[in-house]
């Protein structure tokens, strides 16, 4: 760790007595918010309480075994799916993993293109699909499942609840669901955990266990990071406090922008951390901004609003670092001995969150601006359901290819859409960071032609930026973006479908879906008086890179 200030002048004995005793004040002042707080701190105590989940997963696995099964989806939205997702990726040695096992995948989105991609990739009568919602009223999820549940029945399945199993809070209406269509198994979630904070309780644990995780052996190493509440002056030296000490202390000091760097085999622990930084930190005006899977620069290039989090298991990056560290950056290394230090990881990092957002004063444990989104969303399809079709307002540019949609005020008028891009990033000033948010299909050529993207914004504005594709970071660092800081320039990238998928039953389609959420994000920002631009590629005419050579 390369630490260029005194974290350890935040907090005091009664700080760590607070913490240990679990005084919700830390992040709640007003009574209905800390009653929230006061429901979801059992993450604390995860490490202790998996293991009748475990034995419960671990029979699950061997019935489903011994029936054929080989392959398992995790159908689930923002911290339903995203650990699952780090399993999948860091546990792909076999030699790390049991003889019964299913191959696990992830999907986590509305893109009709990524969902045929995978039907097509998927043995369907080997299958086992994993319905996780918190709340039980996810529609992303609830659309997946009557998606796979349609396709079940037309490839001849006689019975396919025995395909299905639910992760759920007690009492919605996803365990009632499970129950009356005959799924395999409903499994109640800790309801005193939320979303971000699962990665250790049923949402986590169920697919790390199927796809062959030893579950008592990720909590073992888990139990490793847990703090000493019974004696808190040894929690100071806790490294999950420690972190959560420099976290603040960074924020505190103008260094709100939380670089993650990791070597190939661990990048998709940035997508879990993202989460769990940008939706807890990210209200009331503040937060940190994670940047993850950034194209990296020249240590020269990275402004004094940076510190910089490295995962390593080969040290592939830890040149760069070391050249970071020399120009005076803080960095913080983080090796992985084992994949099953992931249990460490995950419960380091809440810990951290949970102490950085009670010295920064934010509520580390609501999401106040995702429903917005997600309101705005429902009205759209109610509307659409109505009127049997998507309504929207008219572009304030059309092109050849891109129609433009966003605030005419903002921009001068052009005939040039390098000149609009360019005019519209030109108004931001150090410090300012660029979001691209984008409601296409998340595969590697568009990945790549988004970094292209990234990269000619970092060259033309020495700026920050963001990727995450929609609908999956409504989830994740959809709050930051209505709730932080207001220092974010919004490019929202959608496109006419080539394919797309009817949703059994709803009387829409995936492809319209995505494209509501798409609208009610954009609108979701603009009501936060958010600098945002919408540019529509017209059918045939997608091409990511293309927009890279527009702002270079």
């Amino acid at each position: 760790m390369n630490v260029i200030f005194q974290p350890n002048r935040l907090i005091n004995d009664l700080f760590l007595q607070r913490f240990c005793a679990r005084d919700v004040t830390l992040w709640a002042n007003k009574d209905a918010e800390k009653e929230e707080v006061a429901h979801r701190l059992d993450w604390l105590d995860a490490a202790h309480s998996g293991n009748k989940t475990i034995q419960l997963a671990e029979a699950l696995l061997d019935g489903l075994v011994s029936e054929g099964f080989t392959h398992t989806v995790v159908l689930g939205m923002g911290g339903s799916s995203l650990a699952p997702e780090v399993f999948s990726e860091v546990f792909q040695n076999p030699e790390h993993k049991r003889k019964n096992r299913l191959e696990l995948s992830i999907l986590d989105t509305t893109d009709p293109k990524q969902i045929l991609e995978k039907r097509k990739a998927l043995p369907i009568d080997k299958t086992l699909f994993i319905v996780s919602s918190k709340s039980g009223g996810t529609s992303e999820v609830n659309a997946l499942e009557a998606y796979f549940w349609d396709e079940l029945e037309k490839s001849g399945v006689e019975k396919p609840g025995s395909h299905f199993i639910a992760i759920t809070d007690p009492g919605t209406s996803l365990e009632k669901k499970g129950k009356e269509k005959g799924y395999r198994q409903v499994i109640q979630a800790n309801p005193n955990v939320g979303g971000r904070y699962s990665a250790l309780i049923e949402f986590g644990l169920v697919p790390a266990v199927l796809m062959g995780i030893e579950g008592n052996r990720l909590l073992a190493q888990a139990k490793k990071m847990e703090i000493s509440y019974t004696n808190p002056q040894a929690a100071a030296t806790n490294p999950g406090v420690m972190l959560g000490l420099f976290l603040a202390e960074a924020y505190l000091t103008s260094k709100d922008k939380l670089t993650i760097i990791a070597d190939p085999e661990l990048e998709l622990i940035g997508s879990w951390i993202e989460q769990l930084i940008a939706e807890s930190s990210g209200k009331n005006g503040k937060g940190l901004l994670p940047i993850d899977l950034e194209p990296l620069h020249d240590s020269e290039f990275y402004g004094k609003d940076r510190v910089f989090v490295y995962f390593s298991i080969n040290d592939r990056h830890q040149a760069f670092i070391e050249k970071l560290t020399q120009s005076g950056h803080p960095t913080i290394t983080f090796k992985l001995i084992d994949p099953y230090d992931l249990g460490a990881e995950f419960l380091r990092w809440e810990i951290a969150i949970a102490i950085a957002c009670a010295l920064i004063g934010v509520n580390a444990f609501d999401q106040p601006n995702v429903q917005l989104s997600k309101t705005i969303t429902q009205q759209m399809i109610a509307d659409i359901k109505k009127h049997s079709g998507l309504i929207e307002q008219e572009p304030i540019f059309r092109f050849d290819n891109i129609d433009i949609y966003g605030e005419k005020d903002r921009l001068e008028n052009t005939h040039k859409i390098a000149d609009l891009l360019k005019k519209f990033l030109s108004q931001s000033k150090p410090g300012d960071f660029v979001a691209i948010n984008a409601f296409v299909t998340r595969n590697a050529s568009c990945f790549s032609g988004l970094q292209e993207l990234r990269e000619s914004i970092a060259n033309k504005t020495n700026l920050a930026s963001t990727l995450g594709f929609g609908p999956r970071f409504l989830h994740s660092t959809g709050q930051l973006h209505k709730g932080g800081k207001n220092n974010g320039y919004y490019l929202i990238i959608t496109a006419d479908r080539e394919v797309d998928i009817k949703i059994p039953g709803e009387g829409m389609s995936f492809g319209t879906l995505q494209k509501a959420q798409a609208i009610g994000d954009m609108r979701a920002l603009q009501q936060q008086n958010r600098r945002v631009l919408r540019l529509h590629f017209k059918k045939g005419k997608f091409n990511p890179a293309f927009l890279a050579k527009l702002v270079a």
